[in-house]
């Protein structure tokens, strides 16, 4: 349905500039992955209002989504799978701090432990559809380290707010799990 709705589209735009066959493949694609990327959102969004985690949400998208852009892992093979996959996910983390509260201090210790054995071994984790050169590997791979150093201190610096922010760190550490287990899918 996404792709069809981006194939007229990238028509449309392609005629009123005159662009190649080339062009509107690109435009097609670009518009494909905004429109995923939007229904993903919409999505997100309408379970995390229906549950009022919305700062769940915020959280769930940049402890995740923050680690994926470099680390890389699994890549859903359709949109219905994608939508999916992500929901699940979010309702996951942003469920944790609800009900995993006594286990808080676990899973923050072993959640950071695990996710930056994860990254440092498996990171990043190419798929078909993005393929890395050796200079990639190696930036990508530095880069990942950071990433998920900086997301471990941020989700222990939430613990010390914890009272005050709805312990929001076990959703921090939940998303970061959830995104190093993926780099497991090749």
């Amino acid at each position: 349905m996404i792709n069809k709705i981006s194939v007229f589209l990238s028509e449309g735009i392609g005629l009123k500039l005159n662009s190649s066959d080339n062009e509107k493949e690109v435009y097609a694609y670009s518009i494909e992955v905004l429109l995923s990327l939007l229904l993903n959102l919409l999505i997100l969004s309408t379970a995390a209002y229906i549950l009022n985690k919305k700062f769940e949400l915020l959280i769930f998208i940049i402890f995740l989504s923050g680690l994926k852009v470099y680390a890389g892992g699994y890549h859903s093979k359709t949109h219905l799978e994608c939508f999916s996959v992500t929901l699940i996910a979010f309702l996951i983390s942003a469920l944790s701090n609800t009900y995993l509260i006594a286990y808080g201090e676990i899973i923050l210790v072993i959640g950071i432990l695990f996710s930056i054995i994860m990254v440092f071994l498996l990171a990043p984790a190419e798929t078909e559809n993005k393929p890395l050169s050796k200079k990639e590997v190696k930036k990508y791979k530095l880069i990942s380290r950071i990433i998920v150093i900086a997301l471990s201190l941020a989700a222990v610096a939430l613990y010390f707010v914890r009272v005050s922010t709805g312990y929001i760190y076990i959703t921090a550490v939940v998303a970061m799990v959830i995104e190093s287990v993926s780099l497991l899918k090749k």
